[in-house]
This record gives structure tokens, sequence and C-alpha cells, in this order.
């Protein structure tokens, strides 16, 4: 099968367990969070009919965990919510679309063995605001409470 361009960042992130694609989750999360990347509805679509489904809900396990992040602009976080919310109700016909407020295993909650603590730590240094402001680009956390990213249920 090719992938192209375009789609590997997203393909690569879910082709294997998170514990083993800590860098290019850092790839993915350096371009949603300080690149302005924010997957649309068909690339979704498209990568969902040519992935494996535990594959595919890995990449979406990631992209909610990603909008999560208080250095995620609030409108990406709100894109990418709302486009995994609707997925998930694809795939989990008749459960919650709604992650819960709060902790929780963002792994669990789409039905995945796999743990997402080495990414959350690796992604820890790269959602700070010294280095979200080094990259001189619009994030999060730069100061205007309309740009921060939580769960908007």
């Amino acid at each position: 099968m090719t992938v192209s361009v375009k789609h590997k960042r997203l393909y690569r992130v879910g082709s294997y367990p998170l514990e083993s694609v800590v860098d290019e989750v850092k790839q993915l999360a350096d371009a949603v969070w300080y690149r302005g990347y924010s997957p649309t509805q068909e690339e979704l679509s498209w990568l969902g009919d040519v992935m494996p489904s535990e594959h595919f809900q890995r990449t979406l396990c990631v992209l909610e965990l990603l909008s999560q992040y208080p250095v995620c602009r609030r409108e990406t976080a709100r894109h990418l919510q709302k486009l995994t919310g609707q997925f998930h109700q694809k795939l989990f016909v008749g459960t919650d679309n709604k992650p819960p407020q709060g902790r929780y295993s963002p792994s669990k909650r789409w039905g995945l063995n796999d743990s997402t603590k080495s990414l959350r730590k690796a992604l820890l240094p790269m959602q700070t605001r010294s280095f979200a402001d080094a990259t001189g680009r619009r994030h999060g956390l730069s100061g205007d409470p309309h740009h921060t990213a939580a769960f908007q249920p």
C-alpha cells in the first residue's frame, strides 16, 4: 500500500504500539501544537479505510491526547475533539463519545492495551511555556485565554 507524505505521520503513529512510536508522536505534537497542522475529516476517513482498526484507534487516541494539553490552541483542540468524538461514536456504537473530565486513560477509552505513560513523559518538555515560547509560534500558552485548550463538552 502507498501512503502519501500527507498521511505518513498519522499512519506511522498508529502502526505500532504507542511505547515504540514516541519520536513520531513528538513530531506530530510539534506539527499540531506549533505548526498549525490539524487533520481533516477526509484524511482520517481515508486512514480509517486503509489501516487496521487497532492502528486507526491508536492514531485517534494520540490525536485526542494531544488535544488535551494546554499548549494546544483552543480551536485546534476543539477540532480534534470533535473529529475523534465522531470516530469514537462510529467505532464504538452506543458508547459515550466524549472523554471523561479530569484524568483518564485515553488508550483504554480507545480499547487499546497500550500505555501512554512514555508518551506523556516525552511530551512534558514540549508543552512547557519556555519550550512553546522558544518556537516563536502561536500556541495555547500564548497568554490569550481564547487560545488555551481544555476539553470542551
